[in-house]
């Protein structure tokens, strides 16, 4: 822990909290054993015989896409100096939805394929398949350990509990139902912890105004209601470089992310899986509205409440903790459970999502590829099962590797950029009327590798635009929210000039 952390009083959890919260563990083992039951193939540990109701999916691509960076990073976020300039990235998810189900969707499940890379592989070739898979794996690694750290975190924070602790208890919950119920576990854990995490949620709302506080006046005098930045400096976190990072990531993450295209195919047609995405979307929204609100509400909270923790752990640059610090010491006992329990679930609705997924690229587009041709189904079923025991312990080594990281939304959001680098520009090149040059895929990702060095390490924009060799502490560079766009678009550019100047030739 931080030296900063070190003079933290951890308030007593007490035995009902604790009681709530494991009860909340067994309840997701339980239900992961009960999905196990019907059996099934691989096919149908992946996508549930196509058979899922689609609000189930919705609610699942929901909790999918929710994670412990809602429910802790957000309020992080408004908390801080950023105030609520990252919100305006949530009504642009309007566009992304209009995109996935008029066009990515309907061309997706019309391929049949059950690894979105495989499509790639049929409009490109084998090369493009597996450079995103790889792109996908190693997102998805990072992904997992980042969202299993942060409650631990605020759980060990608070607490007082063992971290390390913590991760391992947290994974290996995670991986045991992941691995009973495959896709039908998933999606039903899923469903309730959206539940959980809604209630959770609104049931702060009742604790978090201080008494006899003007709550809208204090918080407009701390202009934590500052929405727009209009500048457009390269450098910073402003209003048209989150437009359009959340434009380029959001299309990305529901058009070319295993877990999310996974989804597409266990509803029951593709009207109800648009239909989904749709739910997903839409209660995405104001769930993001309401983490944002929650952490200027916890401003003028402690404004009103000065208390020493809450300065540590701003000095300790542990914001990522301060809701649950609040729930802990505010909140009633049982309550304060639940939500604990919620942090917990947001965290694992993501974690089971994305080592299901991981299986079963890892199966479609590798293991069946080069090692496992022909073989009995029973075998890939075991391989499956056996593969998300693998995803679970990279998760729990990642997770514990992060735990030097501070605002977790800004290592997200570079996490992306870097391991997809390129991906968007790919799938856009798939996406063309006629199947493109196996080079241009390739061509068009290692550019976009090149830019990103360039853009993250030589380009230095201030004090003066110039490339370095190195950018030095006290100058910027490209803001971070600029990588996926400046990239994505030299992907697609190379690519398609390449296509243009070298077209493809079919076999006779």
């Amino acid at each position: 822990m931080p030296p900063s952390l070190a003079a933290l009083v951890h308030p007593d959890f007490g035995v009902i909290n604790y009681a709530v919260l494991a009860l909340y563990l067994v309840a997701m083992l339980a239900v992961g054993i009960w999905c196990g039951r019907s059996g099934g193939g691989s096919a149908g540990y992946f996508t549930g015989e196509g058979k899922v109701h689609h609000w189930l999916v919705g609610i699942s691509l929901l909790g999918t896409y929710l994670s412990s960076l809602t429910m802790m990073a957000l309020p992080a976020v408004s908390f801080g100096a950023a105030d609520l300039i990252w919100t305006v990235q949530l009504p642009f998810l309007l566009v992304t939805a209009l995109l996935i189900t008029g066009y990515v969707l309907p061309r997706f499940r019309a391929s049949g394929c059950l690894s979105v890379y495989e499509f790639l592989e049929r409009r490109i070739h084998v090369s493009s398949r597996l450079i995103a898979a790889v792109g996908f794996v190693l997102l998805s690694v990072g992904r997992m350990g980042l969202v299993l750290f942060l409650p631990a975190l605020a759980f060990s924070v608070v607490t007082g509990a063992h971290l390390i602790g913590t991760i391992v208890v947290m994974g290996v919950v995670c991986v045991v139902y992941t691995v009973l119920g495959g896709i039908k576990g998933v999606i039903w854990t899923d469903v309730i912890q959206v539940f959980i995490f809604i209630i959770g949620a609104v049931a702060t709302l009742f604790f978090i105004f201080a008494p006899g506080v003007d709550f809208w006046a204090a918080a407009k005098a701390s202009h934590k209601f500052r929405t727009f930045n209009w500048s457009t400096d390269l450098t910073q976190v402003v209003t048209l470089w989150l437009v359009l990072q959340t434009l380029f990531e959001t299309v990305r993450i529901y058009a070319t992310q295993q877990e999310m295209t996974q989804r597409y195919l266990t509803a029951e047609s593709t009207h109800k899986a648009n239909v989904s995405v749709w739910m997903s979307i839409l209660g995405y929204i104001p769930l993001g509205y309401l983490f944002y609100f929650i952490g200027v509400a916890l401003f003028v909270y402690y404004q009103a409440n000065p208390d020493p923790a809450v300065e540590m752990l701003k000095q300790a640059k542990r914001l990522d903790s301060l809701y649950a610090y609040f729930v802990v010491t505010r909140m009633p006992a049982g309550l304060a459970g639940l939500v604990i329990a919620a942090f917990f679930a947001a965290a694992m609705s993501t974690i089971s999502s994305s080592m299901n997924s991981c299986s079963a690229v890892c199966l479609e587009d590798f293991y069946k590829r080069f090692w496992g041709q022909g073989k009995e189904d029973r075998h890939y079923l075991f391989v499956a099962k056996s593969l998300v025991v693998v995803w679970g312990v990279l998760a729990i080594a990642m997770a514990i590797l992060f735990m030097q990281i501070e605002l977790a939304q800004i290592v997200w959001a570079k996490v992306m950029a870097v391991s997809t680098c390129g991906i968007l520009g790919l799938m856009a090149l798939a996406f063309l009327p006629r199947k493109v040059n196996p080079w241009a895929g390739v061509l068009g990702v290692v550019a976009s590798y090149v830019c990103l060095a360039v853009l993250k390490v030589f380009l230095q924009v201030s004090p003066n635009l110039a490339l370095v060799s190195s950018i030095p502490k006290d100058a910027a560079g490209v803001n971070f929210l600029l990588w996926p766009v400046i990239c994505n678009l030299v992907c697609f550019g190379v690519g398609f000039a390449v296509d243009r100047i070298w077209p493809r030739r079919e076999a006779a």
